[in-house]
């Protein structure tokens, strides 16, 4: 057998035992409902005192209680029950040595127990148990709790004080009483110990968790090392998270690091969740703060053992981040995502939200949405935090648009209009600045047919410019207006077979597409460039009425693009294989060009080419760009998902930009896991780029997994610049069923692949 196969056969083997074979239990009834005694004997020493021996059990409505010998007492409805004793519930079974069952008073008291809950199976054993049924309270002395199978189940009770465990188990909490409370749902221990493999690894004198929702209580803590652009060596870290269950929709954690040379950090992490009727929100505000001791002296920091100065003194650093979505109902709905920090390099130096530690910026923006039936609008601010060596970016403040559509059975009418303030938030730059508007009003008729389409548009692109004066107008003038129509005729068919590939019968399409663009050439030279650059690759660019991303330029061109594609699909209409190549034909020179750049005279277009494949186990998609004069290589992006097995795949995703040109640039970023054995995974990620000859970012992972607790230990490597790397470990344990913290590798690839 496969390790992939003994690891999922184990998984399935990986719930606690049964403490005993669970029984039937009657249901509850608000009637009064007979008692049930049964055994293989039954005597009555006393008048009101029956005596059952062999097999003997009590049957009532919600409990079935079963001993090697049963003393009732009839009128008072109290029972002892002695040897093998078993109590079962709907939602607990509890073994024991002796129990007493009163059943006006609805109590009982068990000693030397066994207990687990259903349907959960979280287990544990303690010196007496006494229960209240009327206040759905259960009292524990001495007792132990864990999720994890037993490993040795002896069928002995409770041992003596001071002697050895007799179960084994790979994690347990000892409490020295506990309090199972029902009607709250919540566990509560005194004087806790947290014991992995038998060894004492942390201690609580009050333990608050609930029985089937999250738990108030400190969280696995988180040890790691880390070296940041302003240390020669690495500095260890050690975090120690406490979470704070608030209510059912909000809670909080507070995480406590001490980081070596720099101090104690403090981090706040609150969210919260609402929903009232068609009103829903949520947010999570994260605050983190620290007073850095390295920074803080004498404004220096140290590099390769040298002294180097570090900008202005920086003692109290922070950074806050707010995460926010709302649907406030009647078509408005609003996001916020905002960063802000006291420096540019806090995450190169505190290892907190490490996918900024390498970037030099990063989006920050809150938007008003409206939207009814036909309408769209919204308003937006849109911005930039600045890290290290950011680049001048245009920040919108504000941005205000509406989008407007009326069809009028295949013709339809469509308003699109917006206008941005760009602002750029430095006193220092040299670039212009302005509030464009912008309005295009588009008429189309459109025909779509199971056997092709037809789509004739017409569009108007009227755009305003109020530029200010900053002392950076390039343009000569105050105002300007300009409009560049676009005529655009589209029209494709969709040809179908049939055909058996062994004994699965597949569909296969042919689809030609053909596209007209007249846009007549406006004077666009002296518009400053905003938010426009070329298009990145993509085949669906073929039939885009403006060669150009943005709004500052509205290419001119007298074209027709041609594509043929072909898809191959399951009889059921779900993809499996796709290729498609396409070209440009222009009629005209194109006069419009970025600034800096020459006009575009050639009469054809590079070929475009795309390639995908689509199975339960492989997904690939590609675009290609070939020269058309050579048919060499000029640009590609690929991305492969590999599912080898269950838990081994491979993910890919490469990157050529200008190849053979001097501004050339190829990358590949690459990650894989891979199960050496039932118990250890291995993970490795890169991103490597191939002109410089230089690793951007390296990662190694090693996880181990067990039944109820798992450890992952990871390296990373990540290049910061010039040639300077920072390189950090991490370490963390999750017992699972009780707390985890950090991030797996698994997670990590994802995001960083974005499959």
């Amino acid at each position: 057998m496969s390790a992939n196969a003994v690891h999922a056969a184990e998984l399935l083997n990986c719930q606690p035992q049964w403490i005993t074979s669970p029984q039937s239990v009657p249901p509850e009834s608000d009637s009064e409902q007979p008692t049930d005694l049964e055994a293989d004997s039954l005597t009555q020493p006393q008048a009101d005192v029956y005596q059952l021996s062999g097999s003997a059990f009590i049957k009532q409505p919600g409990l079935v209680v079963l001993g090697d010998k049963i003393l009732y007492e009839k009128l008072r409805q109290k029972a002892q029950i002695f040897g093998q004793v078993e109590f079962h519930r709907e939602d607990l079974i509890i073994t024991a040595d002796q129990a007493t069952f009163e059943n006006q008073q609805k109590t009982a008291q068990l000693i030397h127990t066994r207990y687990q809950m259903k349907p959960s199976r979280a287990h544990g054993h303690a010196r007496t148990i006494d229960l209240d049924k009327q206040q759905e309270i259960a009292i524990l002395q001495q007792a132990t709790f864990t999720t994890c199978p037993i490993q040795n189940l002896s069928k002995g009770t409770v041992p003596a004080s001071g002697e050895a465990k007799s179960d084994q188990v790979a994690w347990e909490l000892e409490f020295e009483n506990l309090e199972i409370n029902n009607q709250t749902r919540r566990v509560y221990g005194k004087n806790t110990v947290l014991f992995f493999h038998d060894v004492p690894v942390f201690y609580t004198p009050y333990f608050d968790f609930p029985l089937d929702d999250r738990a108030t209580g400190l969280l696995i803590p988180e040890y790691g090392s880390y070296k940041s652009i302003t240390d020669d060596t690495n500095r260890f870290y050690v975090k120690l998270p406490y979470y704070f269950n608030l209510a059912p929709n909000y809670d909080d954690t507070l995480t406590v690091m001490y980081m070596q040379n720099r101090g104690p950090v403090l981090e706040n992490e609150f969210r919260y969740m609402e929903k009232s009727g068609n009103v829903r929100h949520q947010a999570e505000l994260t605050l983190t703060a620290l007073n850095d001791a390295q920074t803080a002296k004498d404004g220096l920091a140290y590099l390769d053992g040298n002294e180097v100065v570090y900008g202005d003194t920086i003692e109290q650093r922070w950074r806050a981040k707010l995460l926010a979505s709302q649907n406030w109902g009647h078509g408005f709905s609003s996001n916020i995502l905002w960063h802000e920090t006291s420096d540019e390099n806090f995450f190169a130096d505190i290892p907190v939200e490490n996918g900024y530690r390498t970037v030099t910026s990063t989006p920050r923006y809150a938007r008003l949405n409206y939207r009814q039936e036909n309408l769209q609008a919204y308003a937006q601010l849109y911005s930039y935090l600045r890290l290290r060596d950011a680049p001048v970016n245009y920040e919108k403040r504000p941005e205000i648009g509406l989008l407007y559509n009326e069809s009028f059975g295949d013709l339809r009418f469509d308003l699109s209009t917006e206008a941005t303030e760009f602002d750029v938030p430095l006193s220092n730059h040299s670039k212009p600045e302005a509030l464009r508007t912008r309005l295009v009003p588009e008429l189309s008729y459109a025909i779509n047919q199971s056997y092709g389409h037809l789509k004739a548009s017409v569009a108007a692109n009227h755009l305003n410019y109020a530029m200010h004066d900053n002392g950076n107008n390039t343009t000569g003038k105050d105002n300007f207006e300009y409009t560049v129509m676009q005529y655009a005729l589209n029209g494709g068919l969709v040809f179908e077979r049939n055909f058996n590939l062994g004994e699965q019968t597949f569909i296969q399409t042919l689809e030609p597409e053909l596209q007209y663009l007249h846009v007549p050439y406006v004077n666009q030279a002296f518009v400053p460039l905003f938010d426009t650059t070329n298009k990145s690759l993509h085949f669906s660019n073929l039939f885009s009425s403006n060669r150009f991303s943005g709004y500052d330029r509205i290419g001119d061109t007298t074209q027709v693009s041609a594509a043929l594609t072909s898809k191959i699909l399951t009889r059921a209409g779900a993809p499996f294989l796709e290729a498609g190549i396409g070209q440009i034909f222009y009629l005209e020179d194109r006069q419009v060009s970025l600034t800096g750049t020459e006009p575009d005279t050639a009469e054809q277009s590079d070929y475009f080419m795309k390639l995908g494949l689509t199975t339960p186990d492989v997904y690939f998609y590609s675009t290609s760009q070939f020269s058309k004069e050579d048919t060499e290589l000029v640009n590609a992006n690929s991305r492969l998902r590999w599912k080898l097995s269950e838990d081994n795949k491979l993910l890919l995703n490469h990157t050529l930009y200008n190849n053979n040109l001097p501004d050339a640039k190829a990358t590949l970023s690459a990650g894989a896991t891979f199960r050496l054995s039932p118990r250890w995974e291995v993970g490795t990620y890169w991103n490597y780029d191939f002109t410089n000859e230089v690793r951007n970012e390296v990662q190694h992972a090693l996880r181990y997994d067990d039944c109820c607790w798992a450890t992952e230990f990871s390296v990373e490597e990540t290049q910061l610049e010039n040639g300077l790397y920072n390189y950090s470990v991490q370490f963390f344990i999750e017992f699972k069923g009780l707390s985890t913290t950090g991030s797996s590798f698994k997670q990590y690839l994802d995001n960083k692949l974005n499959f």
